[in-house]
């Protein structure tokens, strides 16, 4: 399940995502670090200066990444001169894992200050990361990821679901388990 931890990376996205002033930012990651730290990737488990210091890097670098990204053809070009490339997908990569839409789903809904839930049809959730189709093995991940993340899914009605059991236009309505 340590692939399934907080990382400043991950805060740093879905912080990008929230549009918020700094200092609701820093009160946000003390918040989020006194109430996930079980959540937590070592060491940031245990230092919270450290998870703060590095979420701000990450942070800093998605603020400068159009500018980053706009350069990347100018350096493709010098790197080709010399006979070598850097693969794209690595340079563009959004960090986009299907783990970081639950971590995302988590946070708004114990720390945010919009609404408890999340609502996405199940097809744009699986197109959003790349998937085609639902199969066991993506199943039983993304369940994983509902027990870690203590979240529930619900269809239109709060009628409780299951994920194998949802069709690919339903709606689904993520929220906390403790709420």
């Amino acid at each position: 399940m340590e692939d399934l931890c907080f990382t400043p990376l991950d805060l740093a996205v879905i912080l990008a995502g929230m549009n918020i002033g700094c200092r609701e930012e820093a009160s946000l990651l003390h918040n989020i670090w006194v109430g996930e730290r079980s959540r937590m990737a070592s060491p940031y488990d245990r230092d919270q200066r450290k998870l703060i210091l590095d979420t701000l890097y990450w942070s800093h670098y998605f603020y400068d990444k159009p500018a980053i990204d706009a350069e990347f053809p100018a350096i493709q070009r010098d790197f080709s001169q010399t006979n070598r490339l850097i693969p794209t997908e690595s340079y563009t990569n959004d960090f986009s894992d299907l783990d970081l839409f639950f971590k995302n789903v988590r946070i708004r809904t114990f720390y945010g200050n919009g609404p408890d839930y999340v609502r996405i049809k199940l097809r744009t959730l699986l197109k959003q990361y790349g998937y085609r189709r639902r199969s066991l093995q993506l199943i039983r991940y993304m369940d994983d990821c509902l027990d870690f993340y203590q979240l529930n899914t619900y269809l239109r009605g709060n009628v409780l679901c299951n994920m194998k059991d949802v069709k690919l236009d339903d709606m689904i309505i993520f929220r906390s388990k403790t709420v």
